[in-house]
């Protein structure tokens, strides 16, 4: 939005000087002012290639960075995990982007979620079964395990975002910006982009799914204790979820 209001404004104003800067000039012209007249024209001119130049600038794109001693360190990548505060954070430089603004929200969006599901789910099992006993250690565990595997992925999608930058991915996206700048489309940093995306994308559908089964759960432990049969199907398919997001991540 910005860059098409910016455009409009450059070009309404080159119109505008222009239709002012050619009357300026000929109405000197006329009245015989040669010097007027050059001054106008000149006047006009520039004009005409500096609203052009402030409109770009202001168009132009920013990449998102995080800052330098924020950076995520790649050494340890397994060992360092990331809080949901740390998540947030790194999400919302991308937040306002066009191409990765949706991504980071959503990410964002799960980070606010994740303790909330997991919190809920965590005081149904309390309010339904008596602490440390067999089948309160069963369902708390598998929550738990739920709740590690939901966070896990988050990481995964915040450390996977903060390699990828909104200039660069608009770039390569966008045709026009290659010929515009005489550059190839390099097919091979597209793909890289690509599937980091595919690889958010599918962990927030993940999490998703993961947090309508905690939800589920949490709903069914509320209702009469003769629902075990049911809130079992419920820790199991939990089980699998976290099972297959461990797999394939």
């Amino acid at each position: 939005m910005k860059k098409v209001l910016s455009i409009v404004i450059a070009i309404v104003l080159d119109i505008l000087t222009l239709i002012i800067g050619l009357m300026a000039t000929f109405i000197n012209l006329f009245s015989g002012n040669f010097l007027g007249a050059g001054i106008a024209f000149i006047v006009m001119l520039v004009l005409l290639v500096v609203f052009p130049v402030i409109g770009g600038i202001i168009a132009k794109d920013r990449p998102v960075r995080i800052n330098e001693k924020n950076t995520i360190n790649v050494e340890g990548f397994e060992e360092k995990h990331l809080s949901i505060k740390e998540i947030k954070r790194i999400a919302s430089k991308y937040q306002y982007g066009f191409y990765l603004g949706k991504t980071a929200r959503s990410i964002i969006n799960q980070a606010n979620l994740a303790e909330k599901k997991i919190n809920e789910a965590r005081e149904a099992v309390n309010s339904r079964f008596e602490p440390s006993s067999i089948t309160w250690d069963r369902y708390m565990g598998v929550v738990n395990a739920a709740a590690d595997t939901a966070v896990d992925n988050l990481d995964m999608m915040a450390r996977r975002i903060s390699v990828l930058d909104e200039k660069e991915y608009s770039t390569l996206t966008n045709p026009i910006k290659h010929i515009t700048k005489r550059e190839s489309i390099n097919s091979g940093r597209l793909e890289f982009y690509n599937e980091n995306r595919q690889c958010i994308d599918k962990g927030i559908q993940d999490n998703e799914e993961m947090f309508n089964r905690l939800d589920t759960l949490a709903i069914e432990l509320r209702k009469s204790a003769e629902n075990s049969a049911k809130t079992d199907a419920v820790i199991e398919d939990i089980e699998e979820i976290t099972g297959q997001i461990k797999y394939y991540k």
